[in-house]
């Protein structure tokens, strides 16, 4: 998908803001954000191995090209199973 950046945020976390501009879907029943949503989060490594250091982050303004790829599953935060979705973008500029 293709997102415009709209501003870089400290709070509660580091991380991004994005406008969706254009999606391309693999298969019909695939889940993922629509033209126009502002995403939030943080630009991860094609490979899911790390985190994009803040320095090569895109600023605001600028577009880039990222996957969007999900894990459903259950989460036990409080020790309760919980379902949860885990949510990556990888950057690929």
């Amino acid at each position: 998908m293709e997102v415009e950046i709209t501003e870089t945020v400290a709070q509660p976390y580091p991380g991004l803001k994005g406008r969706v501009e254009s999606v391309k879907t693999q298969a019909e029943s695939t889940e993922c954000p629509i033209r126009g949503e502002v995403i939030a989060f943080a630009p991860e490594s094609v490979d899911y191995q790390s985190m994009i250091p803040r320095q090569h982050w895109p600023k605001p303004g600028q577009r880039v090209w990222m996957r969007y790829q999900y894990l459903d599953g259950e989460c036990k935060n409080d020790g309760n199973p919980k379902p949860c979705r885990i949510q990556h973008y990888p950057m690929g500029w």
